[in-house]
């Protein structure tokens, strides 16, 4: 059951602490408060699960058999309810809070707080919450838990209204250990962030340095630099380099204290009715470590209230290492959006997961694990609704 009461008590809270010194000032002046959620469902073909919960030792670097969760295992690889498989799932379905107050002329703080559906429960998680001040009007400097400038919609990849699919494209945004590693939604440090502007043209420079926690690791001493730039806010591109050190437990020790570095690329917008996405990132995991190429295209139309889209995904992880440590995957889908009203969306989408190599995000892949089918189809319908 997903405890509201956290969130009110937190919001409640928060807006105490910043209203005191704004004497008589009237906090509809001050704080802003939105919220979104999203109802999903999905389900494959295949029993084994999906972007499930796998948690998998290495040995020299060979993929030991999945742990079973003590909640109790149903396929050998991974607990029940814990990822997308025929059984269906409600995995990733959410409801989430923004709570922002001007604290002054100059500085602003900015949280996002939300409860989603993982393994068999519901979580409570702050994705961000951090201070932003003003130096002037084309500079800030931005202190927290901040958002993470990577990927074209990762700032905002838990509003599933804001986006076509059901879901940003798994392969580039999971943070699931079988997938690329390439983000997390939020990272703990602080940011120095310019902003100008010239005629019908925006740009944005981002410079980042913090910890950010990924699954079987954290990487610390991260130091990265974003740049984007808009255009009539109709097309808009972005790249994205940062590196750190890998610490803290990885999955593999041959990780331990390794360079965990990550290059991304992308384009998108929006032009007459017709909009479109495309990024590609390179991510390495130390000298000895591999190496993950992944991108993803998609393409549609809106005509009217709905929207058509096609989209291709692929990753190439483990490029250069022994087999058993590679995967290759691909995912294959047609999406079809109805905006019901001016804020909610309901979605119907249709993929193929295909496993060319390995077994990608599926739950599987050592010897002793069950596998997945080379192909296993996917259906997933979502409502999305901000408030």
């Amino acid at each position: 059951m997903i405890k509201f009461t956290n969130i009110l008590r937190a919001t409640a809270l928060f807006g105490l602490l910043v209203s005191l010194p704004l004497g008589a000032a009237q906090w509809t002046d001050t704080i802003e408060i939105r919220g979104f959620a999203s109802a999903v469902y999905q389900r494959t073909d295949e029993k084994v699960f999906f972007n499930g919960d796998c948690e998998r030792t290495f040995t020299n670097m060979v993929p030991n058999p999945c742990i079973a969760n003590p909640l109790g295992s149903t396929n050998g690889a991974t607990p029940e309810n814990g990822g997308i498989n025929k059984d269906g799932s409600l995995r990733r379905t959410r409801v989430g809070l923004n709570v922002n107050a001007v604290v002054s002329e100059l500085a602003t703080v900015y949280t996002q707080f939300t409860a989603i559906e993982e393994e068999d429960r519901f979580n409570m998680h702050l994705d961000w919450g951090f201070i932003s001040v003003s130096m002037d009007d084309n500079n800030r400097f931005r202190a927290g838990k901040i958002k993470m400038p990577v990927g074209l919609v990762n700032e905002f990849q838990s509003v599933g209204y804001a986006f076509p699919w059901i879901e940003a494209p798994q392969l580039f945004y999971s943070t699931d250990f079988g997938s690329a590693n390439v983000a997390r939604e939020a990272y703990h440090g602080f940011s120095y962030l310019w902003e100008g502007y010239s005629d019908e043209w925006t740009f944005s420079s981002d410079l980042f340095y913090g910890d950010v926690g990924l699954p079987g690791m954290d990487l610390s001493g991260m130091l990265g630099y974003s740049f984007k730039v808009d255009w009539d806010e109709s097309v808009y591109a972005q790249a994205t380099v940062y590196s750190g050190k890998m610490k803290y437990q990885p999955r593999m020790l041959e990780m331990l204290n390794q360079d965990h570095k990550v290059q991304t690329l992308g384009v998108g917008g929006e032009v007459s009715d017709f909009l479109f996405y495309a990024e590609y990132a390179h991510v390495s995991m130390g000298s000895i470590m591999p190496e993950t190429d992944v991108w993803y295209a998609s393409f549609g139309y809106h005509f009217g209230d709905f929207t058509a889209l096609v989209t291709h995904q692929s990753m190439d992880k483990g490029k250069g290492m022994a087999l058993v440590m590679q995967n290759q995957q691909t995912i294959d889908s047609a999406t079809l959006r109805y905006d019901v009203t001016r804020n909610a969306a309901l979605k119907l989408e249709l993929s193929q997961i295909g496993s060319d190599v390995g077994v990608g995000m599926f739950a599987a892949g050592a010897a002793a694990d069950i596998k997945p089918a080379d192909s296993v189809s996917m259906f997933g319908l979502a409502l999305d609704v901000i408030f």
